[in-house]
């Protein structure tokens, strides 16, 4: 599996994971994410740990789109680790994923958003599916 192929699919998986710590879903996917971010038993606690740990940070008094942001990127790094370590576990997530966004389309389900600003230079993005860019002021 490529480094692209575990981005695009850590991506997905870091929102579907930080939007469940926010909403009314978390009791019933916190084991599942649980599952797929420790393979050894004993990691299990510790993981679980760190979920609860995060979700509390979400919802605490330091809340907001920075700590959000802070929260997604940590467990987009877990799981791109967990992907390079064990592809086998993709099947894992787009069966996560397919069930816990149910009815979204495709689109809505893997979409990533990116915002760059540049002053005088060039930016450079990678990416697959269709991009969408603008200059403002041009």
């Amino acid at each position: 599996m490529s480094e692209l192929e575990i981005a695009q699919w850590a991506a997905p998986a870091a929102q579907a994971l930080v939007g469940a710590m926010m909403g009314d879903l978390w009791g019933s996917v916190r084991d599942r994410f649980t599952g797929i971010l420790s393979r050894r038993s004993e990691d299990a606690s510790d993981v679980a740990e760190e979920l609860e740990e995060s979700r509390q940070r979400l919802l605490g008094a330091e809340g907001g789109e920075e700590t959000r942001n802070e929260v997604m990127a940590e467990w987009r790094s877990r799981f791109r680790r967990a992907l390079t370590q064990n592809p086998m576990l993709l099947d894992e997530i787009r069966t996560m994923l397919a069930e816990f966004e149910g009815d979204k389309s495709a689109e809505q389900r893997y979409r990533v958003e990116q915002h760059v600003r540049t002053s005088g230079g060039i930016v450079f993005n990678l990416g697959s599916g269709t991009q969408h860019n603008s200059v403002p002021g041009a």
